[in-house]
């Protein structure tokens, strides 16, 4: 009976309180971040879809790839297992996904593939090195720029949906005045 006691009631006791983990904060933000993004994509109509400000700089479609593509290419400097077929042409993904599904699909897929892989670095791996092509960070690192990575890029998709008119859906009502 004491075990039991112990099982139920002392051991969840003993974790209330706990400072999340690295892993749980990362996957809090790509949260944050995919939700919003989804909203987005589904907020702008089809053909609106390959829009852009200028001939030299990315489309709508080609900023939400691109959102994707470095998910995975993020993500596979985290893992220690091979990428997905879903993520294995991530560095043609701006050409190639150009609608709204396949975009969806890409973005989901993607950060589903992210969150595995930063919830599978372990406690005692996440200040391991790793060389990237722009420098070496580490790990726990990897996580902060990739996060950061994705709120520019979503930064980016927000003011060219507010120039086509688009206010992002989870900001509808909340105009300042």
């Amino acid at each position: 009976m004491k075990k039991l006691i112990y099982l139920f009631i002392l051991v969840p006791m003993m974790s209330y309180g706990q400072a999340p983990t690295v892993q749980q904060e990362f996957t809090g933000g790509t949260a944050y971040n995919k939700n919003h993004i989804v909203q987005l994509i589904n907020a702008i109509p089809e053909d609106k879809i390959s829009w852009k400000s200028s001939d030299d700089v990315r489309s709508v479609s080609e900023v939400v790839a691109h959102i994707a593509a470095t998910n995975y290419m993020f993500g596979s400097f985290l893992a220690t297992t091979p990428l997905p077929e879903s993520g294995k042409d991530w560095q043609s993904f701006e050409k190639t996904l150009t609608t709204k599904a396949q975009l969806l699909k890409a973005i989901n897929e993607s950060f589903d593939y992210i969150d595995q892989a930063a919830n599978a670095v372990a406690q005692d791996d996440l200040t391991t090195q790793v060389e990237l092509p722009f420098g070496t960070f580490t790990k726990r690192n990897i996580m902060g720029v990739a996060n950061s990575h994705c709120a520019e890029h979503k930064g980016q998709f927000i003011a060219y949906a507010r120039f086509m008119g688009i206010t992002p859906p989870w900001s509808q009502g909340k105009e300042m005045n």
